[in-house]
């Protein structure tokens, strides 16, 4: 039986990092097999994508499963998310099952109070963003504004 323990690691970004997600995403998803083969690293943003931390974890299987420890360990008080997965990936259409994996992991975020922006399936040969393959004309940034009451 496999242990139902998932170890994370990761930071915190200092004060004085001046990494935007939001711009660099597709760096992320080439630097993220630095962390190792089949691993789930997860990057934590504020509203703007000014980048808050990143957490890391070995892929899960649904690889889902490890998104909400690894917010847990370092997403806390993060707007958004951006996760990026070492999987295998084909050429071609999407999986049929893409939009319901995805629709998963940003259920999980959403319960722990992180807006999920994108999935990036990585391996080394290809890369897949799911909000591009799902939906190519919307925003891609697309972390809704914050309530009116914390503004």
């Amino acid at each position: 039986m496999e242990s139902p323990l998932i170890v994370v690691d990761g930071w915190r970004a200092g004060c004085r990092d001046t990494t935007n997600l939001r711009e660099e995403a597709w760096s992320f998803a080439l630097d993220q097999r630095a962390f190792g083969p089949r691993r789930l690293l997860v990057a934590f943003s504020d509203r703007r994508g000014r980048f808050r931390g990143l957490a890391h974890t070995a892929r899960t299987s649904p690889a889902e499963l490890a998104l909400g420890p690894c917010i847990r360990h370092a997403g806390r008080g993060a707007a958004a998310a951006v996760a990026f997965c070492d999987e295998p990936l084909v050429l071609g259409p999407p999986p049929p099952d893409l939009a319901a994996r995805f629709a998963s992991a940003r259920s999980i975020a959403a319960a722990h109070g992180v807006h999920l922006v994108d999935w990036f399936a990585c391996d080394d040969d290809l890369f897949r963003s799911t909000r591009i393959a799902l939906d190519p004309d919307s925003e891609w940034w697309d972390v809704p504004p914050a309530p009116r009451w914390a503004r």
